[in-house]
Formats: C-alpha cells, sequence, structure tokens
C-alpha cells in the first residue's frame, strides 16, 4: 500500500429522504443543460419526462419593495423583513453601482400587506465622505421598538482586495444598533461587538433568550453566536460564543437556525469552501456549547438560506437549494416534519433574470432569502440580481 498519497476524509450528515436527494439530482442536471449549450432541453436528451428536475410551484404573490435605479441606487442586497406595530417592514443595503463600495447605507420601507410598500427612507446615511461601507445586518421587532443591526467598516478596498465574494482591505468591521419605536426617529448603539458578519436578526429560543449567528471573516473565518440573555434589551451588547473551528473543512458563514421540541437548536451554514452543500453544528443548552461542525448533503449554490420553522409546527430551509456554483436562477423551500430529514421540495421563484445595470458582484437572480413567519403565511424577502428587493407571500396552509 503507497503511503506518499494525501487523502482526506469527512462526515457528511444525511438530512434529505432518498426520493428527494434523486429529484434534487435531476434538477441539478436539467439547470446545467442550458450553460452547457443546449438551449432545448431535449437536444440534450430527448426522452425527458414532463416535470423532469423540476420542483410544484408554490402559488405566491410578490410586492416590489424597491427597484433599483442608475440616478441613485443601483446595488439592493443584504434584506431582512419583520412585523412592527401590524406593519411589515423591510430594510436592506443600497450601494450606488457596486457591492460593498463606501458610500452603501441602509434604507427601510414599510407596508400593511406585504404587496404596497411606502417609499424608501434611510436608517442610517453614509456619506461617501466618510470612507465607511454599511450593511443592513437584520432586523428585531418587540411589541415597544424596532432594532436595526448594521454593520460597518472602513473603505472594504475591493479594488485592491485579493479575488473573492468577501473582502475587507482592513480586517475590522463593527456592529452597530439602530432603534426606533414609531419609524420616524433612529437611536444609535455603536459598537455593540466587533468582527461579526450577520444577515438576519435575532429570534427567540424556547429559553427565551434572543440568539443570532454570524461569522468572522477578518481572521479565521470561524462562526460566533450573539446571544442575548435578557430579550428585553436587544441593543445591549450581546454575549457571544465563538464556535470551534471545523475539524472537517467547512468555512461557516451566514448561519441560520431553528429548534426542536426537545430543544435542539440546529445551526446550518453556508460553506465558504465552495462546497456547495450547507453545513451544521447543534445546541443542546440554548446556544452555550455547539457540537462539531460538519457538512450535510444539502445543496447550497453558495447562497445565503434561511431555516425557519412555520405555524404548524413544519421545519423549513429556503435557498437556492442545489449545487451550481453561483446559480440562483430559482428560490426554493424545502420541508419537514421532524427538522431532522427534509423529504418534499416546492419552487416560489425561478426563471432566468438579467440585471439592467452592470455592477460588480452583482449576479443574476433571486438572492440571500430571510423570512417572516406570520400566521399560515410565509414572507420571504429577497433581492432580484442584486438591484431590486421583493418579497413573495406564500400561504404554508395550502402546501402539503
Amino acid at each position: 500500500m503507497r503511503n506518499d498519497i494525501s487523502i482526506r476524509t469527512y462526515h457528511e450528515v444525511t438530512t434529505l429522504d432518498g426520493d428527494l436527494a434523486a429529484k434534487m439530482q435531476d434538477m441539478m442536471m436539467r439547470v446545467s443543460v442550458r450553460p452547457a449549450g443546449y438551449e432545448v432541453l431535449s437536444d440534450w436528451h430527448p426522452s425527458n419526462p414532463p416535470g423532469w428536475g423540476e420542483f410544484p410551484e408554490v402559488p405566491v404573490e410578490i410586492g416590489c419593495i424597491y427597484r433599483g435605479n442608475a440616478e441613485t441606487w443601483a446595488y439592493s442586497h443584504h434584506h431582512t423583513i419583520a412585523k412592527f406595530k401590524g406593519m411589515y417592514v423591510a430594510s436592506w443595503s443600497n450601494g450606488f453601482l457596486h457591492e460593498d463600495y463606501v458610500g452603501q447605507e441602509v434604507h427601510f420601507a414599510a407596508s400593511e400587506d406585504g404587496l404596497h410598500w411606502s417609499p424608501p427612507k434611510v436608517v442610517v446615511a453614509t456619506p461617501v465622505a466618510s470612507n465607511k461601507v454599511r450593511n443592513n445586518a437584520g432586523l428585531y421587532a418587540d411589541e415597544d421598538r424596532l432594532c436595526c443591526y448594521v454593520g460597518v467598516a472602513e473603505d472594504f478596498g475591493r479594488d485592491v482586495a485579493d479575488p473573492g465574494m468577501s473582502t475587507l482591505k482592513d480586517p475590522y468591521m463593527a456592529l452597530d444598533v439602530y432603534e426606533t419605536s414609531d419609524l420616524a426617529t433612529w437611536t444609535e448603539h455603536e459598537k455593540i461587538c466587533d468582527n461579526i458578519y450577520l444577515f438576519e436578526g435575532p429570534r427567540r429560543t424556547a429559553g427565551n433568550k434572543l440568539m443570532v449567528c454570524g461569522f468572522d471573516y477578518t481572521g479565521d473565518h470561524h462562526a460566533i453566536v450573539l446571544i442575548w440573555d435578557d430579550p428585553t434589551d436587544p441593543c445591549a451588547k450581546p454575549r457571544p460564543v465563538h464556535l470551534p473551528l471545523s475539524p472537517e473543512g467547512v468555512l461557516p458563514e451566514q448561519g441560520t437556525w431553528y429548534q426542536t421540541d426537545e430543544g435542539r437548536i440546529y445551526m446550518w451554514q453556508r460553506d465558504g469552501s465552495l462546497s456547495c452543500k450547507l453545513g451544521i453544528s447543534w445546541s443542546d443548552d440554548e446556544g452555550d456549547t455547539w457540537s462539531e461542525m460538519y457538512r450535510t448533503d444539502f445543496p447550497n449554490t453558495y447562497s445565503r438560506a434561511f431555516a425557519g420553522r412555520l405555524t404548524d409546527g413544519r421545519y423549513f430551509l429556503v435557498g437556492n437549494n442545489y449545487t451550481n456554483f453561483l446559480d440562483r436562477n430559482s428560490l426554493l423551500v424545502a420541508l419537514s416534519d421532524d427538522g431532522l430529514t427534509f423529504d418534499r421540495q416546492y419552487t416560489l421563484r425561478t426563471g432566468r433574470t438579467t440585471r439592467r445595470i452592470e455592477g460588480r458582484h452583482k449576479e443574476d437572480g433571486y438572492h440571500y432569502p430571510n423570512c417572516l413567519v406570520d400566521g399560515d403565511k410565509l414572507l420571504v424577502i429577497h433581492s432580484v440580481n442584486k438591484e431590486d428587493i421583493e418579497v413573495c407571500i406564500a400561504d404554508m396552509s395550502k402546501v402539503d
């Protein structure tokens, strides 16, 4: 036996029912055919049955929250949604043209029905002269106030940084919070945490804590869970819990989670190692300690996903749930009855999209879902081409 060959082994957590896994593979083949040079599917393979490689579409209503334009803000991304005092509120990052360049700031809009939205307003302005970049990092609402979390850094320096999806010339990012009780006046709370990049707001655990997961890509690219032991003070400095580096090679990004009836929290991660699979770890003590992080068999096109639980108890994962790198032309929702095995999937948005205005890191497609469960409704906010902000609203009581 040769001993001069390097071999790497790793574990993979099984999260897919066998039938669903097979259907997902069919979809991966289908979406790869066109960029491989076959505009007509039957030219690639003549005997594809109707519906091959497709998932049933969920009837949705679509509301346009903001439409990017070259005169003001052509880059729109990092979007989140919450419900506050009977109103839906969306917040997002707006940049002039490119992703994460100086002058990028945080805007918001409100709606009574999720379909018709107010003109955008500013949470925090960011003049170009400030040399700062601000990212919308999440919303949290209680009865009395709405909190908008904002990441702030000096010029990312992407014109001179090494190639990549997320790069910082100067390795530091702070987390600020802007608080409002009336959607008119925002109070700033500076630097509640250092060096964390967030993409969703905190949510309550069964033990009545607030929790959210981000990551530090200014250093060793590890996951960080923020915990507010007192959920009545979401503007206070949280307690950070640093997850250990993954022995399996997962580079965690953009954590998202749900909690089962037994109290276990499952934390899903986009994998920065470009495996095109989601990573996972879990906690049985409300986020204080965590298992090792493993890859799963759950496909992901290297994009953000959102995990949660519907009102009727079913678990969901919304994302670009297939493995074609950076293909985000389909936004899907996978469902599970127990939070352990996903056995069915549906299409929320699909179809090739084309950006109107060119900009760096502006890929076509449906990007970075964040979700809000409101009764039987699932609201999925997403960007289109990192240019427009839209929300699709599905009645999940009509979905098996």
